[in-house]
This record gives C-alpha cells, structure tokens and sequence, in this order.
C-alpha cells in the first residue's frame, strides 16, 4: 500500500511540474505577445504624427502658393461652376499626391 502512494505521490509531483513549465511558457508568450502588441502601437502612433505633420506641411505649402499666386482672390464656387472639367482633374490630381504620400508614409514604417 505504502508502495502506492508513493507511486501517487510522485505521479501528482511530475503533473505539477509538467503543469508549472506549461504555466510558465504561457506567461512567457503573453509578455512577448504584449511587448509586440506595444511596439506595433508605437510604429501606428509614430506614422499618424508624422502622416498629420506631412498634411500640415502640404497645407502650409498650398496655403502659400495660393497667397502667393493670387488665387486667394478666386471664387472658387463660381469656377467648379465655370469649368467643372478642370475642377475635377485638379481634385483628383489632389486625391492622388495624397494617397502616394500616405502609401510612403505608411510602407516606410
């Protein structure tokens, strides 16, 4: 009998242990899978900066360029209206230059 529960006992030991070094390969995983999930918020948050600054400084330059270029004094409802043509190509020549900057932005991340 005392045979056993020695049996038992070592048996119950080894399962402990077992279940210990899974516990503990488990807790290993969580830690990497947060430290990833925390870099790729950083490399996310880290892009949206630099996407705002980029608008920001393309609509520095656009504001500029329209001062400069006395554009500032076009009604600009009344030209869609005059040459909705060219209107339309110049947004989307906009949307464009946009979306090739925002692509960079987010590839070189």
């Amino acid at each position: 009998m005392a045979e056993i529960q020695r049996m038992a006992d070592e048996a119950e030991s080894t399962i402990r242990d077992a279940a210990e070094k899974v516990a503990d390969k488990v807790r290993d995983a969580a830690g990497k899978g947060g430290e990833t999930y925390r870099k790729a918020a950083d490399k996310v948050n880290q892009s949206a900066k630099e996407g705002i600054k980029t608008a920001q400084q393309f609509a520095d330059t656009a504001q500029k360029y329209v001062q400069d270029s006395g554009l500032a004094d076009l009604d600009l409802r009344e030209f869609v209206v005059r040459e909705p043509w060219i209107a339309l190509g110049v947004a989307f020549a906009v949307g464009y230059v946009a979306a090739q900057v925002l692509r960079r932005i987010s590839s070189s991340s």
